[in-house]
């Protein structure tokens, strides 16, 4: 049972971590986007927003605020994935 548990723990932590790879990614890419000085496949990846954004209902946002609210949920994540990860 202890020792899946334990799996268990690493499977989320490493979940979150992705997820909050995935938003740190998408964070800087707007960023880059709204600069417009960024290296394309930066800036194409911050394009990727948009169609988040329609989805979620935070298209009337402006570009900085979705931004900092990206940068938001990626330290929450990430915040959630080091109290998930199981100590020794």
């Amino acid at each position: 049972m202890k020792l899946a548990l334990r799996i268990l723990s690493w499977v989320l932590c490493i979940t979150l971590f992705v997820g909050a790879t995935g938003l740190g990614a998408l964070a800087l890419g707007l960023l880059a986007s709204l600069s417009g000085t960024g290296p394309l496949w930066l800036r194409s990846l911050g394009a990727l927003t948009g169609p988040l954004a329609d989805v979620l209902g935070a298209s009337h946002w402006s570009g900085v605020v979705q931004a900092l609210a990206l940068i938001g949920l990626t330290s929450l994540l990430m915040g959630l994935a080091a109290y998930v990860k199981p100590r020794s």
